[in-house]
């Protein structure tokens, strides 16, 4: 019981943000950029649109969340009190997926509104869903190791490369070292491309969304436990 109402208490900070900083303001300039961007494109893709809301979405809040140097400092008082680092984790990770799941709502609103195709617009938010909380248990954990620094290589690393299947990268005549470091890091880490699948019952995608949930909170809860150690 203690541990829900910690994980709740953390996760309420999502309104706080989304109320009185420019958190609000971005998740709706990334979901009109992504649905511009959709309209402009030859040819409509609802799905890469959905999964890209999901998994940019994720590493915004993220940042919004536990970026700044404030926040972490910001963590070390509930650890000095009677709470543990997992109940922290996992109450700003479902924050995060919580903010990102405004985003992949309304977009999946919209192709439902225009294509009319309701149940694939459904399978398709529920693909998002799942992509957006692979995506922020790894940013979670990666921004209490490096800040926003990582978390804005991260989103660029999303937005350019994500939606992109790593063959994309390595089928030229001489890929280089470079293409084929990327295309490996796009193969294991979670990404748009990955997830596309989902809608179509795809286990193995499912199950990678589900490992990554697993390492990054993991990950997160470990940091988090250095920090506790740190602070007292």
């Amino acid at each position: 019981m203690d541990l829900l109402l910690s994980v709740r208490a953390e996760w309420s900070v999502l309104r706080i943000r989304l109320l009185r900083t420019r958190l609000g303001l971005w998740l709706v300039l990334v979901v009109a950029a992504l649905l511009w961007i959709e309209r402009a494109a030859p040819r409509s893709d609802p799905l890469t649109t959905i999964l890209q809301a999901g998994t940019l979405s994720a590493v915004l809040c993220v940042g919004y969340l536990v970026g700044s140097g404030a926040d972490r400092a910001a963590l070390l008082l509930p650890l000095l009190h009677p709470t543990t680092p997992g109940a922290l984790v996992l109450g700003r990770w479902a924050a995060a997926l919580g903010g990102a799941a405004l985003a992949v709502l309304a977009v999946a609103a919209h192709a439902a509104w225009t294509t009319g195709a309701v149940a694939a617009s459904l399978s398709a938010a529920l693909a998002g869903l799942a992509a957006a909380a692979a995506v922020a248990s790894c940013a979670l954990a990666l921004v209490l190791m490096g800040g926003n620094v990582l978390a804005t290589l991260f989103f660029v690393w999303l937005a350019l490369v994500g939606s992109a299947p790593p063959e994309m990268l390595i089928d030229v005549p001489h890929p280089g070292a470079v293409r084929v470091a990327l295309a490996a890091i796009l193969e294991v880490a979670p990404a748009p491309w990955r997830y596309r699948a989902i809608p179509t019952g795809d286990p193995g995608a499912l199950l990678h969304a589900a490992l990554w949930v697993a390492l990054g909170l993991a990950a997160a809860r470990s940091l988090m436990g250095r920090l506790s150690l740190s602070a007292r």
